[in-house]
């Protein structure tokens, strides 16, 4: 550009150049011209007088005049505009995000990257009890500085919740059933011990607490922030605001919880982090909802044979139906009417047309019946065992099924189950019937899809936290029988399985072969065996 602008005023140089030696030549001559000039102008002045109020022109006014672009981009957009809370992309797919990937947190802190050298780090699902031996006290935290949260009678239970510090261990107390409540806290190191998990009908606070509900999702009944970790050292990710829905990612530490959040689809990004106890409480699942950024159609099915329902207008707030039909063109949502003309209930939509949105708040009624037998999808079987036999009894006949197929003993595959699901009372266990920790790589999901769990570890590194996903299931035979073709079709078994006819020489084979990095892995399942003759069921 300012090569052309030398260019050109180099040109006009060249070009006046001659008119300024005939100018020094014959100036005498330009005078008499610009006389006769000026009194012409003089005189067109004096005529034109009138006109000098005339108002400026059409094109400078409309030259003035900001264009309808350019307002629109200073207009202040409100809280609930759907540009705020949608990322309205064309043809984008509608994704569970909030189920994160694997995810390593160091000492439980967010990390923007995972670390790359950590991501092989297995989560361990066992559940680790302790018992206090002596009277003590379930401390706020790890210090000096941590206050009494109560005292603690000799003989209590507790599930370890994370690696100890400070000569203290992280645990959850299931209460007394009386006057101490459930809760998290530290108990020190020196005064516990390592037990089995106790089964149920042993201890009435431990059965008091499984009986409750599972809390899978929460919402924040203030606005609050979300942490980067799980003490003082952390640092704010960023605010959450009132109403925020959270998926409960299953660990406790220091009065906060580790939870999934899903961002609100403009300036606060999806992730992972710790939110105050204190500032959720327990909430439904509220599904997965989108909007359509332009007036689409609503229809009965997704296939040319389908009808035209009617139309949605622009920003209608849909919701997700689960475990629908799948088709790559259309995905079937639940619309919940306008309140005049357009009737509620169950359509189809174009994918191309829609966007994920926050939940709405409050959320609506269901427009329709949304039962398994109304959509026609399967629901996750619900189990609450209150006796030992009652575990054992259901899982027994469910594995002696499975032996008949897969030659795994039945003995075997419940010790396993006793011993991997905490007598069926795992978050694992109760959110998607997997028994055995079974996980979904490579996006392997079971029958029901996944469940995302985070547990802490132990590594060279340090303490970290791995987030992982798991296989679903809506049965638990579902999860017995995919837990016998774990081992054949992995041949690294193979050893074990050709002497299966031998529980015992089972047990120990599987170890041989890296089950489990636990070196009294077998002995634990023999021993469970043993106790409560599981051999009647091969």
């Amino acid at each position: 550009m300012f090569r052309n602008v030398i260019n050109e005023s180099s040109k006009v140089t060249e070009r006046n150049e001659p008119t300024r030696k005939v100018s020094r030549r014959s100036w005498p001559g330009i005078i008499v011209p610009l006389f006769l000039f000026a009194t012409t102008v003089v005189g067109s002045g004096c005529l034109q007088q009138a006109t000098l109020n005339r108002p400026i022109t059409r094109a400078r006014a409309t030259a003035a005049t900001p264009t309808r672009g350019r307002v629109d981009k200073y207009v202040q957009l409100g809280q609930d505009d759907p540009r705020l809370g949608m990322n309205a992309v064309a043809s984008g797919s509608v994704e569970d995000i909030s189920t994160s990937s694997v995810q390593v947190l160091p000492a439980g802190n967010v990390q923007s990257e995972p670390t790359a050298d950590l991501l092989d780090v297995l989560p361990t699902t066992v559940t680790r009890w302790v018992k206090i031996t002596a009277d003590g006290t379930l401390w706020s935290g790890s210090d000096a500085a941590a206050s009494a949260f109560t005292d603690v009678p000799a003989g209590s239970f507790f599930r370890v919740s994370g690696p100890d510090q400070g000569g203290r261990l992280p645990v959850y107390y299931v209460g007394d059933g009386l006057l101490r409540r459930p809760g998290n806290g530290w108990v020190d190191f020196a005064l516990v011990e390592v037990v089995d998990a106790p089964p149920p009908g042993q201890d009435s606070a431990v059965d008091a607490d499984a009986s409750q509900p599972l809390p899978v999702w929460v919402q924040a009944h203030r606005a609050t922030t979300l942490w980067s970790g799980p003490d003082e050292k952390a640092v704010t990710l960023t605010d959450l605001p009132q109403w925020t829905f959270l998926k409960v990612a299953g660990l406790e530490r220091g009065g906060r919880l580790l939870v999934n959040y899903a961002g609100d689809y403009a300036n606060r990004q999806p992730g992972i982090g710790w939110v105050d106890q204190a500032a959720v409480g327990p909430a439904g699942d509220p599904g997965r909802w989108v909007a359509n950024f332009r007036a689409t159609p609503l229809w009965s099915g997704f296939d040319e044979k389908a009808v035209r329902f009617t139309d949605a207008p622009q920003w209608t707030k849909l919701r997700i139906v689960e475990g629908a039909s799948v088709d790559g063109g259309r995905v079937q949502v639940e619309f919940f009417g306008d309140g005049r003309t357009r009737k509620p209930g169950l359509a189809w939509i174009a994918r191309g047309d829609i966007g994920p949105i926050t939940p709405p708040v409050p959320l609506p009624a269901p427009a329709v019946e949304t039962s398994a037998t109304s959509t026609g999808a399967r629901q996750v079987e619900q189990h609450t065992f209150s006796s030992t036999s009652g575990f054992i009894d259901a899982v027994g006949a469910a594995a002696k099924r499975s032996q008949k197929t897969t030659g795994v003993p039945a003995s075997v595959t419940v010790a396993q189950a006793i011993l991997e699901s905490d007598w069926g009372r795992s978050r694992l266990t109760r959110q998607g019937n997997n028994l055995f920790g079974i996980k979904a790589l490579g996006g392997a999901v079971g029958p029901a899809g996944g469940v995302s769990l985070a547990t802490w570890e132990h590594t060279d590194s340090g303490d970290v936290v791995v987030q992982a996903p798991f296989r679903a299931y809506y049965t638990l035979e579902q999860s017995i029988d995919d837990h016998g073709k774990f081992f054949t079709s992995n041949k690294r078994y193979a050893a074990a399985l050709s002497v299966a006819s031998d529980a015992r020489a089972f047990a120990r084979g599987i170890q041989d072969a890296g089950y489990a990095t636990d070196p009294s892995y077998a002995s634990k399942l023999i021993g469970l065996m043993d106790r409560y003759d599981l051999y009647r069921f091969d």
